[in-house]
Formats: structure tokens, C-alpha cells, sequence
């Protein structure tokens, strides 16, 4: 049986995840900071689970092989924000921001591709912010378009070793993620009503995953905006004012 492990476990995407990766038969290894809803998690996908922080642990990946042995795919999920501008945001948030998004991950898939087989996946879960910046999201943005290119560039590095590194870049998600991100809940009341499900993501995650997809963007025509933007950044700026200004 394949083992996949996941980071940022504990809930949202990551949970949905689990049981995603469960429901197509693998063995799931759970990773987080909160002690109580991994446990609560791994018990219902008959799982392993292990108390981390990504933006802390120098040997995650160490400690995962000797606990637990080898491993398939390796899904880099944990991910935080906080919706501001530039000019208010503390320089503790910023660093964090980037250590969280792109730093570790950075590592991590660093450190996945020294033990990793042939026919390994890395899943970097990056974001649409990745490739269409937006007010109030400058740190964000920029963390996850880091984590975007670097993983482009990963994927052909690790192409003659077997090794497939596939990106996700979704659009808002229902999670707790906002409970940090948008703390006045603005945001995340303006776009309810286009959120998408994490359960179904991660069902098309785990799918992609066993095609070796490049990459995952949802929803599909928010990433046929992105590459509007990426052609003609100044107009698609002014079509999408009231869009850029949710925040």
C-alpha cells in the first residue's frame, strides 16, 4: 500500500486530504501542530499521525523515515495569511508568512528528493494569489508565486529521476483558513458564494496526483483570469477593480 504524508493535517484541505487519499486506498500519515484533531483525523482514515511544525522541524523529513519508513507522495499543504496592507503589517507576520509558505516548503521538498524513488510525487499546494496578486495580500502573493516557481523548476530537475512535483492553485477555500487570514470576516462573506468545497479539491487532488498532472487550478475560469492577467496586466487591472478591492 502507497503512504502519502500531508502537512497543515489538522484541518481544512489537509483533513479532506486524508480521507481523500484513504478513500483511494492509501496509507496516511497526518502532520500538525494541533495534537487533538490529528488524533481525531487519523482515527477516521485509519492513519498515522505526528505532532510538527513545518516552519520549526530542520528533520521533519528524517524523523518521518525513521518513524515510519518510506513514503510515496509527500503533500506540502500547511500554509497560512493575514489579509493586510503592507504598510500595517508587523515584520514578525511577514517573516512568517514567508517561512510558513515558502521557506518550508522550500526545505521540505528539498529534503523529500533526497529519499524519494522513482515514480515519487511532491504536491505543493500554492494558490491563484500565486499568479494574480491582490491588495491586502502583497506578503501572501508573493510567498506563494515563490513557492510556484520554485516548484516549476523542481519538477524538471527531478523529471530524469522518476520524480513528478505537481502544483495546486486554488481559489478561496471553506476552512478555517480565513479565521486568521480575514479577521473581520469581510472577505470571506464577499466570496462565500464562489469558495470551493475542500473535499471536492481534494478528490481532484489525489486524482492529479496519480495522473503526475503539472498542475491543479479551481476554479477553471478564475485561472482563465490569470492568464488574462499574465498577457495583458494593465487592462485585466482595470476589469477587475471591484474584484481586487474584496479585501
Amino acid at each position: 500500500m502507497k503512504r502519502v504524508v500531508i502537512t497543515g493535517a489538522s484541518s481544512g484541505l489537509g483533513a479532506a486530504l486524508a480521507h481523500s487519499f484513504y478513500e483511494h486506498g492509501y496509507n496516511v500519515l497526518l502532520i500538525g501542530r494541533n495534537e487533538e484533531r490529528l488524533k481525531k483525523i487519523a482515527a477516521t482514515c485509519e492513519g498515522d499521525w505526528m505532532c510538527a511544525d513545518v516552519a520549526k522541524s530542520t528533520a521533519l523529513v528524517y524523523d518521518v523515515t525513521e518513524r515510519f519508513g518510506k513514503f510515496d507522495v509527500w503533500v506540502n499543504n500547511a500554509g497560512m495569511a493575514e489579509f493586510d496592507l503592507v504598510t500595517d503589517q508587523s515584520t514578525e507576520v511577514m517573516e512568517e508568512t514567508m517561512r510558513v509558505n515558502a521557506v518550508a516548503p522550500m526545505l521540505l521538498s528539498r529534503d523529500v528528493a533526497r529519499v524519494l524513488e522513482p515514480e515519487g510525487v511532491i504536491v505543493n499546494i500554492c494558490s491563484q494569489a500565486a499568479k494574480v496578486p491582490t491588495p491586502k495580500s502583497a506578503v501572501y502573493a508573493g510567498s506563494k508565486a515563490a513557492l510556484l516557481q520554485f516548484s516549476n523548476a523542481l519538477r524538471l530537475e527531478l523529471k530524469p529521476r522518476g520524480i513528478h512535483v505537481m502544483t495546486v492553485n486554488p481559489g478561496p477555500i471553506a476552512t478555517p483558513f480565513f479565521d486568521r487570514a480575514d479577521k473581520s470576516g469581510t472577505y470571506a462573506e464577499s466570496v462565500q458564494r464562489i469558495m470551493l468545497d475542500p473535499k471536492r479539491l481534494a478528490d481532484a487532488i489525489v486524482r492529479g496526483s496519480r495522473k503526475r498532472k503539472r498542475e491543479i487550478n479551481a476554479p477553471w475560469w478564475m485561472n482563465v483570469g490569470a492568464n488574462v492577467y499574465a498577457i495583458c496586466p494593465t487592462m485585466f487591472e482595470k476589469l477587475a477593480k471591484r474584484g481586487f478591492e474584496k479585501k
